[in-house]
């Protein structure tokens, strides 16, 4: 993508250009009589990035599989670099088919008008992400917006299919072509294509090739089409830079396209066997490998995902594309095929995981017999392996159950993909012809054959689910209700995985034990009850969707050297503006400071008695709350910060920041910029959004740590951006980059979160305390009693920066600034208050 990497003129920011200012301040100035100097400044258009970026997701039911890509893509598309700004919104028909609509990705509330992708100097990039298999697709219902948009920049499909399998779908109604661009940012419906395609030559009867062309250009239009392979996306960004000597893929569609049915995946006069000969001599080798694999396993994404990393690890999405589009697996939701209409139970917002697939028996048996016995069993070994930790079972107990004792395991979560199992791997061992392989399979088939047991009946508490305090106060209009329930008290209520089937009935003793310390269970429980009562099940469900974060955290001695990792599991949700991912951070106490000793030690080695301000030590109790994973970047501060119609106290600057880039975190805000960051957000999201307290801001570095860095007795520039030519330990001298770097590179901490040492400090809610004598043990801002006393208070940092030795890093280490000024030194990340859990 690096031809894409360019730079124009800004036509609206301006920068003052030095030496023209320079060279006229001089020319004017010696002419004057009195010797004085003037100041003649001479302006310069800004240099900027050439293109922004909008990404439509096709909101169809069949992109399931592929919408978590999407945002994928986004992040990838903001990190390269490469653009101003990108944004993500879904693209589909209302129902009667008759207006296009669009919608940012998670709100439906707010839509555009197709003209409004238009940009008025062309400086736009349309990437449309669609498989191009629904109907719409066909009927060509997406062409006339395609043109609009071509005539005045570019255009271009994504398809989430390799080039060999577009001719499955709906563009195989257009003509496949190569595109030529000689101008950088041409509008796409300029861009010329190499060669007339043989068959439409015959189609239009035209010897000519110059008359040719152009009645071909009056019909059809070009749509530049890529893949998400590098050699793909490299021709592509060639073409778009205009380099005269490269080409890329594209389609020819029709202006004005006629309504056509949908073709069939598989023709009906073809055979099973016949299908598969087929799709094995066009497929890719890892495609037909995988979907032989999968025959000896019952099919789910999740299930095909485990197959690829552990038996396939050579393959990518593209061949679960393939797969998928083979027409082999029928889609399942519930127990029933699904319906490709928008309205049915199947549609773009069904969960992908909650799909399953099938095949025919016939194509399953023919399978299985193409992957070979030894093959077969290696699939049923891995899925054993997954399924036994599913059910926090060894694998031997786990196959031990499943052939002796099988309704132990029916009673499950995972009852099933139990049952599913069975059925597939009594399929294989029947294969396997020996006595002890059929007693196997036939006692797979038992289980498989026998009834599930019956469904408990229960009226209580059907749901663990976060449930949001905002919600609650909105609808009583009261302050908020804090109720929690402890683990060692939920064998009092029905827990399970599903929907909330009714409304919460409890009885008295069960509504005490949903009051917390702070609210009495005679009146809490009563409003409570009052608010589901009203809403029934939105306040379960309305809010947050929680997505599991999986990565590795490190840990290092005085050296520096790396002596243990751990895993990290966190929970986030992801919010508008872009990639902002809310971790959860549980709730805990924590020893907040730093121990006299300890001070006594850092005193003395720089000489300061700054770091008596970490003293007294206390022990804090703090509640569970959401804090981004990351400071806030330029590209989510820009988003908000250009919303003039959230403006609530203050104006805000679009690019404040020294250091340029997108995923870069943003500096150069004071105080009161990242309180009117905050107040938009909420207002936008209508969540309650603020900075940390510098006591969960340290809580949450430390994540559990006592060491001085979260990763241990010290740091590394290989941990964290700050200047390591400077020693904390006995660690070696490492790199001042003398800049921030893009958030995320270096590793997580224990909760998952990013750049907590370095890179830029980071404001709190709090007015600063000279130390802790007196300091709030709940966790909550220390804030001075009189709103004068709070605008007039300097308010705490946290975290160091990319500037400053690892010493101003560490996890307890408190500084601050004047609220109304600004640095390249300082950002902030934000906080979201949390729901408790039922």
């Amino acid at each position: 993508m690096r031809p894409l990497i360019q730079k124009i003129d800004s036509a609206t920011q301006r920068q003052i250009n030095l030496n023209s200012t320079v060279q006229k301040s001089a020319e004017y100035s010696i002419g004057k009589k009195d010797g004085s100097l003037a100041l003649i400044p001479v302006y310069q258009a800004k240099k900027v990035r050439s293109l922004e970026v909008v990404l439509l997701i096709e909101e169809w039911a069949s992109m399931v599989f592929w919408k978590e890509m999407a945002g994928e893509i986004r992040d990838w598309l903001e990190q390269i670099g490469a653009f101003r700004d990108v944004k993500l919104y879904r693209i589909g028909w209302d129902e009667d088919r008759q207006n296009l609509a669009i919608r940012t990705y998670s709100n439906d509330t707010c839509s555009i008008h197709p003209k409004d992708l238009i940009h008025p100097r062309g400086e736009r990039l349309i990437l449309f992400y669609s498989d191009c298999t629904s109907p719409d697709w066909y009927q060509g219902r997406y062409n006339q917006a395609l043109q609009d948009w071509g005539k005045h920049q570019i255009v271009t499909l994504l398809s989430p299919f390799p080039e060999a399998m577009w001719e499955r779908t709906a563009l195989s109604r257009g003509w496949f072509v190569s595109l030529v661009n000689q101008t950088p940012r041409k509008p796409s419906q300029n861009w010329r294509f190499t060669s007339i395609p043989l068959l439409l030559q015959i189609e239009k009867e035209e010897e000519n090739q110059h008359i040719l062309r152009e009645t071909i250009q009056k019909t059809y239009f070009p749509l530049p089409t890529i893949s998400l392979t590098p050699s793909s996306l490299k021709a592509w960004a060639l073409v778009v830079s205009g380099d005269s000597n490269a080409t890329c893929a594209g389609v020819l569609l029709e202006k004005s396209p006629q309504n056509r049915e949908i073709p069939a995946t598989i023709s009906p006069e073809m055979s099973g066997k016949q299908a598969l000969e087929l799709f094995a001599s066009t497929a890719s080798p890892l495609a037909w490998e995988l979907l032989k694999k999968l025959a000896a396993a019952p099919v789910n994404l999740p299930i095909i995902r485990l197959i690829q990393s552990k038996l396939l690890s050579a393959s990518n999405p593209l061949n679960i594309a393939e797969v998928i589009l083979s027409g082999f697996l029928k889609v399942y939701l519930g127990g029933e095929p699904v319906k490709w209409d928008k309205g049915g139970k199947f549609n773009f917002h069904t969960p992908p995981n909650s799909l399953d697939f099938e095949f025919d028996d016939e194509d399953r048996e023919l399978l299985l017999t193409e992957l070979g016995n030894s093959r077969a069993l290696e699939v049923i070994f891995v899925l054993s392996e997954y399924i036994a930790q599913k059910l926090n079972l060894s694998t031997t107990t786990f196959f031990g159950l499943i052939l002796t004792n099988p309704q132990v395991l029916l009673g499950k979560e995972a009852a099933n993909l139990v049952r599913a199992f069975a059925k597939v791997s009594a399929k294989v061992f029947q294969k396997l012809g020996e006595a002890k392989y059929q007693e196997i399979s036939q006692k797979l088939q038992s289980m498989v054959d026998s009834p599930p047991p019956p469904p408990v009946e229960e009226k209580w508490l059907r749901k663990y689910k976060t449930v949001t305090i905002a919600k609650v106060k909105e609808l009583t209009g009261g302050e908020e209700i804090l109720f929690q329930l402890l683990k060692h008290r939920l064998k009092d209520f029905s827990v399970e995985d599903g929907e909330l089937y009714q409304r919460l009935r409890l009885t008295p003793e069960q509504l005490k034990i949903l009051a917390s310390e702070e609210i009495t269970a005679e009146t809490m429980p009563v409003q409570f009850r009052e608010v589901l009562d009203n809403t029934e099940e939105e306040i379960i469900t309305e809010k947050f969707n929680l997505t599991l974060f999986k990565s590795e955290t490190v840990f290092v001695d005085e050296t520096g050297q790396i002596t243990a990792k751990e895993p990290v599991r966190a929970f986030y949700f992801e919010e508008n503006p872009p990639s902002l991912k809310m971790l959860y951070i549980p709730s805990g106490e924590f020893w907040m400071g730093t121990e006299a000793e300890e001070i006594a030690q850092l005193v003395k080695k720089y000489g300061n008695d700054w770091f008596k301000g970490e003293s007294p030590r206390h022990l804090v109790k703090i509640a569970p709350f959401y804090l981004s994973q990351t400071p806030i970047t330029q590209a989510q501060w820009l988003y908000i910060a250009q919303r003039e119609d959230l403006k609530v106290e203050r104006d805000l600057k679009p690019e404040p920041s020294r250091f340029e880039g997108s995923t870069n975190p943003v500096e150069n805000v004071s105080w009161l910029d990242a309180i009117e960051f905050c107040q938009r957000l909420s207002k936008m999201t209508k969540k309650q959004y603020r900075l940390p307290s510098e006591a969960e801001w340290e809580y949450a570095c430390r994540a559990g740590t006592t060491t001085p860095f979260h990763f241990g007795a010290t740091l590394t520039s290989n941990l964290a951006n700050y200047d390591a030519t400077e020693r904390f330990a006995r660690e070696p001298a490492g790199e001042y980059r003398e800049e921030t770097t893009p958030v995320g590179q270096f590793p997580p901490n224990g909760f998952g979160l990013y750049d907590m040492h370095g890179n830029v400090w980071e404001w709190c809610q709090d007015d600063f305390q000279e130390n802790y004598q007196g300091a709030p043990n709940d966790g909550s801002a220390w804030q001075e009693k009189s709103k004068k006393q709070q605008n007039e208070a300097n308010k705490a940092l946290r975290g160091g920066s990319w500037y400053l030795n690892p010493n101003y890093c560490r996890s307890a280490f408190r500084d601050y600034y004047f609220r109304r000024d600004n640095n390249y030194n300082y950002g902030f990340r934000v906080v979201c208050g949390a729901g408790r859990t039922l």
